[in-house]
């Protein structure tokens, strides 16, 4: 979408690049008291404007420079070997979150 257009629901909703997070926006939209709604359209064309304008942009630079290397990640974005201990601590907060909710 240009900049130069009014954001509408249905603009915001297509500008969310995930499923799940287009999901819940729609979810937020539809739960909104009328009185709220102003403001929690405001936050989202906030967050699709910064995705537009800042995260796209990087990521499809990361894409162009894994084209030109044959698959690989910019050195900033290399395992450094943490990977797993990062993913196994993950998964722990998770479980632990799951198991104090129940």
């Amino acid at each position: 979408m240009s900049s130069d257009q009014p954001w509408t629901i249905d603009a915001i909703a297509h500008a969310i690049p995930a499923a799940d997070t287009r999901q819940t926006f729609l979810r937020e939209v539809n739960l909104t008291p009328l009185p709220e709604l102003p403001d929690v359209l405001a936050r989202w064309q906030r967050f699709v404007e910064r995705w537009r304008d800042e995260t796209a942009p990087r990521l499809d630079g990361i894409l162009e420079y894994a084209r030109q290397h044959n698959g690989e990640l910019p050195p900033e974005y290399a395992d450094d070997g943490g990977t797993e201990d990062f993913l196994n601590q993950l998964r722990d907060n998770v479980a632990k979150r799951q198991n104090s909710a129940a």
